[in-house]
């Protein structure tokens, strides 16, 4: 079902983490009020899944949230779904949570950017992982749709910390299928981790250190049973034009795709041949060969060797 996005940049939000920017990430600045989320989705022809993000939905006034879902419900066309963004904990409330599954819900998208209690006191996010994580597992067992959103080159974070961190979710989502997005840092202006790297205190990922770090957490990740639904920030004019810092690139979520896809067809079959469905010849040939280029770093093969090696087939 193809998504529908409404931003509400900082809507329900209590602070700002350092690394947050959201009317640059979306390029919207103000909140599309409920009455005119109904008239537009009261235009489209077919169902959707409309989606509210940039914010934390569930910390909204309750009748706020209720607007909003009302407004899905009664003005978009019949089948539609609803998918939003909010922070761990914030359904607790059991009676805001019956007022959420009332509705026809696709997905609770949860920002877990960290599991590392020192990397979220970086952030000036304040959340305990244990927390977090235990109601992760309420919600599960309550059957709510989930995904969760992970970051990567946060202060203080390591490719090893994330790793534990993904594993851990692993642990409590089992064998649900749970939504992943995958987001690189940027350093954006008019944040406080810009005012941090341009006073010395963070050094931003490089794009071949976030390719490296970020394919081999997606890697880790489709192995444990996530389902990626998108890896880096959506490109936009606005978002390009105020990042300062940090591994921006416009196809930087194939690049990290293409580097998990080396990993895995390296690990099936360290020196060929390999067969490989036609939808990824992109992650392989685009962008220079990046994603061939990698094959040859892990295999040891010549790189004008790689390519001659796959066989692409045609993919359903």
């Amino acid at each position: 079902m193809k998504k529908f996005p409404f931003f509400l940049p900082f809507g329900g939000c209590a602070g700002r983490c350092v690394y947050c920017n959201q009317q640059v990430i979306t390029g919207v600045s103000t909140l599309t009020p409920p009455d005119e989320v109904a008239r537009i989705v009261s235009a489209l022809d077919e169902p959707m899944e409309i989606c509210f993000f940039g914010g934390t939905f569930c910390r909204f006034e309750r009748e706020t949230v209720r607007a909003y879902l009302e407004a899905v419900k009664s003005f978009a066309p019949r089948g539609s779904r609803i998918r939003f963004s909010t922070y761990p904990g914030d359904l607790k409330d059991r009676k805001l949570l019956e007022l959420i599954m009332s509705y026809n819900i696709a997905c609770v998208e949860l920002g877990v950017p960290s599991l590392d209690t020192a990397v979220l006191s970086d952030c000036r996010r304040g959340a305990d992982p244990e927390e977090i994580l235990s109601e992760l597992a309420a919600l599960r067992d309550e059957c709510v749709p989930l995904g969760v959103q992970v970051m990567i080159g946060l202060p203080g974070q390591t490719i090893e910390s994330s790793l534990s961190d993904i594993k851990r979710l692993a642990s409590v989502k089992g064998a649900a299928d749970w939504d992943l997005r995958i987001y690189p840092t940027l350093v954006l202006t008019g944040t406080e981790l810009c005012n941090m790297m341009e006073g010395g205190k963070y050094t931003p990922l490089s794009l071949m250190e976030a390719c490296k770090w970020g394919g081999r957490l997606l890697d880790v990740a489709t192995g444990l049973g996530f389902r990626p639904i998108r890896v880096g920030l959506q490109e936009s004019d606005s978002l390009a034009a105020q990042v300062r810092g940090g591994p921006y690139h416009p196809a930087l979520g194939e690049l990290i795709t293409a580097e998990s896809l080396a990993r895995k067809l390296i690990r099936v079959n360290r020196r060929g041949p390999w067969t490989v469905p036609l939808r990824h010849i992109s992650k392989l040939t685009g962008h220079g060969e990046f994603g061939a280029r990698r094959m040859a770093f892990y295999s040891s093969l010549p790189e004008d060797e790689i390519l001659n090696l796959i066989d692409f087939f045609p993919s359903r």
